[in-house]
């Protein structure tokens, strides 16, 4: 929500994207040169129903927004809906694409630095989260850290680079910020 400007745009959900548009493409190049693409595995809805905030004039408006991960940062996206339906469509369309995306890819890899090591941050849908490195032997990886996602109590982040996955027990919280690439974790 840069400078809180409202303007339409047309968005496009597909398979693995959120595809958004400045105007209706009117060519195959156009269609497939968005304005801006989401992957939904790193895109999240955050708020749907009346809108909250001062971002829009009238608070009974029905609002939804969204988070997704860029290599800059969060980008934050406030989307309006006129009616009720149009709300619960998109909500559930990005909820279940979110979801399926994640299915399809199954795992999302890092690079970070742990306790002063470089290593990779690996979110496996089944498996949860795992701190590794690689290791001189073909596809053998040293595992640091591993903890599954019911163990996760509680996850936030700054917006830009700022991480805090809470799993609970002595070990505490994993801190971890980051630049574009890389994540610094720290117990």
């Amino acid at each position: 929500v840069p400078g809180d400007v409202e303007k339409p745009v047309l968005a496009i959900l597909t398979e693995k994207d959120l595809l958004l548009y400045n105007s209706l493409p009117q060519t195959r190049e156009s269609l497939n040169s968005p304005s801006s693409r989401h992957p939904l595995i790193a895109t999240r809805l955050v708020h749907s129903g009346p809108a909250k905030g001062s971002l829009l004039a009238d608070s009974s408006e029905l609002s939804f927004v969204l988070r997704a991960g860029t290599p800059h940062g969060v980008e934050t996206h406030l989307f309006c809906a006129e009616i009720q339906l149009d709300l619960s469509v998109w909500t559930c369309l990005l909820v279940n694409g979110c979801h399926s995306a994640a299915e399809l890819i199954q795992e999302v890899v890092t690079a970070c630095i742990w306790n002063g090591q470089d290593c990779k941050l690996a979110v496996h849908l089944e498996k949860g989260f795992t701190i590794y490195q690689d290791t001189s032997d073909m596809g053998k990886r040293k595992i640091l850290l591993s903890q599954p996602f019911e163990k996760l109590r509680m996850s936030s982040d700054d917006g830009v680079k700022v991480l805090f996955l809470d799993f609970g027990g002595p070990e505490g919280e994993i801190v971890s910020t980051s630049t574009a690439q890389k994540l610094l974790l720290k117990w």
